[in-house]
């Protein structure tokens, strides 16, 4: 007896991709070729999924050992006795394994967008643990919320806080509003830094301070807060520029898991967390073409650190055509800037004054500025204009080259969101770059930005930003010149000569990004 087949028979096996066909029609092993084929991109989806779990995993877990070695940093001990140096080079062993996010994002590229959520959500989730986490970590070797909390208070009691510097605080009669203040700030005011200055922050970043005190006085945990609602909304914002931009929203993680933003504003409490919702707003606006939205968004961020001002150019540039409109903005931030800047100048623009005292003598943390200052004094010392300061000379050489990087995005109008996005990326790139102070917080100014154009040459600082902290070890030893002839140019010279790459292999890059390389050099 003849056994006889059934006409069409497919096995495949379940330990690998084998399969017997008999008596398949035409068309068939097409067929079977594509479901083996979406079989294998599933768990391609599956192991990706399981990769980014872990990461996550060692993500949180470096952040819960940063926590449990944090509280060696606090008031109790001297900064000679803190594991200062262990702590620089465990940031930049974290920051130097961060480098290899920009890859693994691209090899998430083939997801399907269902697989794509759920990564957004491990990244979304595992970033919010660690900030979470570090709510109960002490401030590493930063003190700046100190004057946060101050100020804080002293806005939130209806009193002026450009009036008397700490110091001055200090010795009011106790009888005093300001005098009465101190006396129940307990140890809080005397940790103030450079308390011999009145305060350098804005009006917007003052009321930021007074609604955490409101929520805890005197708290940091209040502060921190926050901070952390505004960076969800930067997040939010980043999002929506991604979408904007045609990129994945898996490029969040070079902000959301960045080691120095975690460190900068989760840990250390830095105010940048309020600048940088205002300014990612701003530029979500312009690109939907509500430039007056966009402008006061910016006005705000204005109001919170000043920088943000050189950004309105760029805004009002597709309103050259709508005279009426543009005229009516700029006396709009006319009058917002007279009411940012007011309270410093009745205070008093004196050498109390924690603005002057920014804009003359800050420096820190930078390779450039000091070279700038030495090429100044010899050129002044040849012209017979020794007299001159070199330190003046070079700010204004710095302030004249970011003038025409402002000028140079402004020729050509702005045909696109990613056109609009390259040029903020590079005004704010040469803004951090040609800053005399340089710490590690002002590099998230940038960082966003970095999700969009993520540049090896600017990315690598957040692997060589962290040796700033070696200068405490150094001070602490009296060798702080060591650190600025050395350690300085071990965190600078990696970017420089990575950007210089970064022009070079222009082309490809032009082919990855559009035309945000060509305007990024």
């Amino acid at each position: 007896m003849v056994r006889t087949r059934p006409p069409e028979r497919i096995l495949i096996g379940s330990g690998e991709s084998v399969w017997a066909i008999s008596g398949l029609q035409t068309g068939a092993p097409t067929v079977v070729a594509a479901f083996l084929k979406t079989e294998t991109a599933s768990s391609r989806e599956s192991r990706v999924l399981r990769q980014w779990v872990w990461l996550a995993l060692v993500l949180i877990s470096a952040v819960a050992a940063f926590v449990v070695a944090s509280h060696r940093f606090g008031y109790e001990f001297a900064v000679r006795d803190m594991p200062v140096l262990a702590l620089s080079f465990a940031l930049v062993a974290t920051g130097s394994a961060f480098l290899l996010m920009p890859r693994i994002v691209r090899a998430s590229s083939f997801l399907a967008p269902a697989a794509t959520r759920q990564v957004l959500t491990i990244i979304v989730v595992g970033g919010l643990v660690a900030r979470l986490l570090l709510l109960a970590s002490e401030p590493v070797l930063e003190d700046d919320y100190q004057r946060y909390l101050w100020d804080g208070a002293v806005t939130a009691q209806g009193l002026n806080p450009y009036t008397l510097s700490p110091e001055q605080a200090q010795q009011a009669p106790a009888e005093s509003a300001f005098g009465a203040l101190a006396t129940r700030s307990d140890e809080h005011l005397e940790r103030v830094n450079h308390s011999r200055l009145r305060t350098v922050y804005p009006p917007v970043a003052q009321g930021a301070f007074a609604v955490a005190h409101w929520l805890g006085p005197w708290s940091l945990t209040a502060w921190r807060l926050v901070c952390l609602g505004l960076e969800i909304a930067t997040l939010a914002l980043l999002l929506m520029l991604l979408r904007d931009a045609g990129r994945s929203p898996l490029w969040a993680a070079i902000y959301w898991w960045n080691p120095i933003a975690l460190k900068e504003i989760a840990n250390s409490a830095h105010m940048e967390a309020v600048v940088l919702p205002l300014v990612l707003g701003a530029l979500v606006l312009a690109n939907r073409r509500r430039y007056s939205l966009a402008t006061v968004s910016l006005l705000f961020a204005a109001g919170a650190k000043l920088w943000p001002a050189l950004l309105l150019p760029l805004i009002w540039r597709p309103l050259l055509r709508e005279p009426l409109k543009l005229a009516s903005l700029a006396a709009l931030s006319g009058c917002a800037f007279v009411a940012i800047l007011l309270p410093f100048w009745l205070a008093g623009l004196d050498q109390s004054s924690g603005l002057i005292a920014y804009a003359q003598d800050w420096k820190t943390n930078s390779a450039l500025t000091p070279l700038l200052e030495n090429v100044a004094r010899q050129v002044l010392a040849i012209t017979s204009a020794a007299s001159v300061d070199a330190r003046l000379a070079a700010r204004l050489v710095a302030g004249a080259v970011l003038a025409g990087v402002v000028y140079w995005q402004l020729r050509a109008q702005i045909a696109s969101p990613n056109d609009l996005l390259q040029r903020v990326f590079v005004i704010i790139t040469w803004l951090f770059l040609l800053s005399p102070a340089q710490f590690p917080w002002y590099y998230l100014w940038l960082l966003p930005l970095l999700t969009v154009f993520p540049l090896p040459g600017l990315l690598v600082l957040s692997a060589t930003l962290p040796l700033y902290y070696m200068a405490f070890h150094f001070i602490a030893r009296d060798q702080a010149e060591l650190f600025a002839g050395t350690i300085v140019w071990a965190i600078w010279l990696p970017a420089w000569l990575l950007l210089a790459g970064d022009v070079l292999r222009r082309p490809a890059w032009t082919s990855r990004y559009g035309n945000a390389v060509r305007a990024s050099t």
